[in-house]
């Protein structure tokens, strides 16, 4: 591990005490993140409509489970969500999380 590597780590403790991280699991693995807002979205269609919610978590590389997420079963603020979308840089990773409810 770098030296930058390590520096940005500690930093990141520090960060994600400070502002409120939470945990989010994903294939029985708990892992602290900082959650965004849930957005919503309603989209009506001939018959119903479609709620699709989504919820951006962002934590240390070093944390996420190894394997492939997209499309596994992730739970965060005690609710089921489905991870969509893995972005992965240099020391963190973003996931977009959704839900989508069809009436």
């Amino acid at each position: 591990m770098s030296i930058v590597t390590s520096f940005a780590n500690s930093c990141a403790t520090t960060a994600f005490s400070m502002i409120g991280s939470e945990t989010v699991t994903i294939s029985g693995t708990d892992f602290s993140c900082i959650l965004a807002e849930a957005e919503t979205q309603k989209e009506f269609a001939e018959g119903g409509f479609e709620v699709i919610k989504s919820l951006t978590a962002t934590c240390k590389l070093a944390d996420l489970p190894s394997g492939d997420l997209v499309k596994k079963q992730a739970t965060a603020r005690s609710q089921t969500w489905r991870v969509d979308d893995v972005s992965k840089g240099q020391l963190f990773a973003t996931l977009r999380l959704s839900q989508a409810t069809r009436a």
